[in-house]
């Protein structure tokens, strides 16, 4: 009997899952970025779309859910505490969906929100953003609870160690983890003392993302699938066809200034609301991106509820318009945080060195310190110098809204 068959698919920092077994297939959080990438899986693999899952309503991007629902008539399965008009069905604890021949387990996981599932199927568990590499999800959403985290991790924990975990975000690139290794290596999971994680998590402050409230709302009522969508070479056909149509690049002015298309507007999405009535009376066709499609979506609801017309997002973002060739400005490069780092910790550990011969040879602890700087980043993946250099004024104007706000992690 052939065993279930799966894929990873990402949009930045979100993560999504077709799982398949028998030619009937699952996607678990799919994003609306990602339409034609599910679509070309689907058919290559000759696969019939039967469920889509929801993991619980996100609020730091759009889901695809109701887009797929329209497109493939497939069922949309929510837990049944989700406030959603998209759901056809309503799960909980301990249910089991099939997938051709396959069996998979449904495990309600409140703490993040109050209607989160994890989806376990052949030793993978589909964590969603309950339990992510290294840390968890934060647990001010959606009636999010701190102790009902701490209950759902303990469940999580019960389960073999070699479960592999596959985590609905990432925010340091890393794909997938290992039950075994996570209870040794997670601080949340090494915690058993629920009053010290209750207090630890509710200790945490974290910004909000960017637009939260627009986000849930057009995920709660399905309103992404009256997006308008168009690939980037149909754009670039209607912005030479139509005067009235115009590219806004909703990325941060770095990115703009990297690398950006001829004669389209830049408006940094966190910069848009107070742009919106310019953008109005410029009386014109928009066709919004970002870099991946993230950002883009959200932006063009923004323009949709204030009342501008023929509002379209650009599907795959300047990283799609660059894959398929098309014409681009190259611009001057900002200094990537990574490489301040390595310019300034490799000119402080040569002065001191320096020092340490010509003027006395104590200058050498600096270089030691600075050393044992990089070393606690590369183990811990937090680099201390990188978070000072992110307040300097520079850093903080270029990067601002390329980041968009919060995360979903306690620690992202």
């Amino acid at each position: 009997m052939p065993s279930l068959q799966f894929k990873q698919f990402e949009a930045g920092s979100c993560y999504s899952y077709c799982l398949s077994a028998n030619a009937e297939a699952l996607i678990i959080d799919p994003h609306i970025s990602l339409q034609d990438e599910y679509e070309i899986y689907l058919r290559k693999n000759n696969l019939k779309l039967k469920f889509i899952i929801d993991t619980h309503t996100h609020a730091d991007h759009f889901s695809g859910a109701a887009v797929l629902k329209r497109k493939f008539q497939a069922q949309v399965l929510m837990h049944e505490k989700a406030v959603s008009e998209v759901a056809d069905r309503r799960l909980k604890d301990d249910d089991r969906i099939k997938i051709g021949y396959t069996n998979i387990k449904i495990i309600y996981s409140p703490g993040h929100t109050d209607d989160a599932i994890s989806i376990l199927a052949e030793g993978r568990l589909f964590t969603a953003d309950v339990l992510l590499i290294g840390s968890v999800g934060r647990t001010d959403f959606q009636n999010g609870s701190p102790g009902s985290m701490f209950d759902t991790l303990q469940k999580i924990k019960s389960l073999p160690d070699n479960t592999m975990i596959f985590p609905g975000h990432d925010y340091h690139e890393k794909h997938s983890s290992v039950l075994g290794k996570e209870k040794k290596t997670n601080p949340f999971l090494m915690e058993s003392d629920k009053e010290a994680f209750v207090r630890n998590m509710r200790s945490k402050s974290i910004p909000k993302p960017f637009n939260i409230d627009n986000i849930i709302r057009v995920n709660q009522k399905g309103e992404a699938a009256e997006l308008e969508m168009i690939a980037p070479v149909a754009a670039l056909d209607l912005i030479k066809k139509n005067p009235q149509a115009r590219l806004l690049d909703v990325r941060s002015a770095m990115e703009f200034s990297q690398v950006h298309i001829k004669d389209s507007i830049n408006v940094p999405i966190d910069m848009l609301s107070a742009k919106l009535n310019d953008l109005s009376r410029a009386g014109q066709n928009f066709i919004v991106l970002c870099r991946t499609g993230n950002r883009s979506p959200m932006a063009a609801d923004m323009l949709i509820q204030s009342g501008i017309q023929g509002v379209k997002v650009m599907q795959g973002g300047m990283v799609r318009w660059e894959k398929e060739g098309l014409p681009v400005i190259k611009g001057e490069l900002g200094m990537s945080l990574e490489r301040q780092v390595r310019l300034i910790a490799g000119s402080v550990i040569l002065a001191a060195i320096i020092l340490s011969i010509l003027a006395h040879w104590m200058f050498i602890f600096i270089a030691v310190f600075v050393c044992c700087g990089l070393i606690y980043s590369g183990l811990t993946d937090n680099c201390l110098l990188g978070m000072l250099l992110m307040k300097l004024p520079y850093n903080r104007k270029l990067y601002k809204a390329k980041l968009g706000g919060g995360t979903c992690s306690v620690s992202g």
